[in-house]
């Protein structure tokens, strides 16, 4: 009976050892079976990492090129707008030439005619308190805001400034010069122009007097008016045409012609005078006369 019990318990435990074991293989079965899912799962994860860098150098190579093609792309279209630019300028020139009187800046004085039918494109009557002698006076319409605005200056100064002569047509000149002809014969050369010579056909010149001198300008240099205008006349587009020491004419401190604000200044700033400049340098000017 003890041998049988001892048989029964011998088979027990063997059987308890089995159904332990089969239970061991079985979790080992299992999580060996998990581990090669994680194996064949990590390995699909390299896989799809390797295709994913791959595809993102690739794009990265097509990103640094479309960022090439597009710096290109700005440094042309930077070179288009500049080219643009420059283009839109010349046209604003030309546009402005052509409604501008090339005439305006040529040097007439015994130097180029300026012939019997030339008129400026257009005149306004100056106003009779700015005139001596209350006449009527013409000056060019585009030019006279200028003129105007140093008049209203020089009276808010103090100074006493007044136009005797403005524009004169061919005509006028013609019979002016006469009239002087007959009175100083060949010396009348000295201070008056012929005919097609003269800046005041072109109606941006001046003569300038004061109540005290009248038509009688010929000491208006010893006045402040003078003194002003010389201090003054460039800022508002004025130059003195014939001054001491011209080949032109005599000295005549009382003929000032506009050429405009820039070119003005710059012969007030260097101290040179108009008819010593290169005629090409002064059409340089002619865009910018009435800026």
């Amino acid at each position: 009976m003890k041998k049988i019990l001892a048989w029964v318990g011998i088979l027990l435990f063997l059987g308890a050892c089995s159904y332990v074991g089969y239970r061991a293989y079985l979790h080992i079965k299992a999580q060996n079976e998990k581990i090669a899912e994680l194996e064949r799962s990590l390995e699909t994860t390299e896989k799809n990492l390797a295709e994913v860098t791959q595809n993102s150098a690739s794009l990265l190579d097509a990103l640094s090129a479309e960022q090439q093609k597009n710096g290109f792309l700005v440094e042309q279209a930077g070179t288009f707008a500049a080219a643009v630019q420059r283009l839109t300028g010349t046209v604003t020139t030309l546009e402005k030439l052509t409604k501008t009187d090339p005439e305006l800046l040529i040097k007439y004085s015994k130097v180029y005619f300026l012939n019997e039918h030339y008129q400026p494109e257009k005149l306004t009557l100056l106003r009779k308190d700015y005139i001596y002698n209350s006449k009527e006076e013409y000056f060019h319409a585009r030019a006279l805001p200028y003129l105007e605005n140093l008049l209203s200056e020089a009276q808010g100064a103090g100074i006493p400034l007044l136009l005797v002569s403005a524009f004169r047509s061919f005509e006028t000149q013609n019979d002016l010069k006469s009239q002087y002809k007959v009175t100083f014969g060949t010396g009348a050369n000295k201070f008056s122009a012929e005919q097609g010579y003269s800046e005041h056909q072109l109606g941006t010149a001046v003569d300038f007097t004061t109540p005290t001198l009248g038509v009688l300008f010929e000491k208006f240099d010893t006045t402040t008016s003078y003194l002003w205008l010389t201090e003054n006349a460039h800022k508002y587009g004025f130059i003195l045409s014939y001054p001491q020491g011209n080949t032109y004419y005599i000295y005549e401190p009382w003929h000032w012609r506009f050429v405009g604000v820039e070119l003005a200044g710059k012969l007030h700033t260097e101290n040179k005078h108009f008819y010593d400049m290169d005629q090409r340098e002064i059409n340089d000017y002619l865009v910018k006369i009435f800026d």
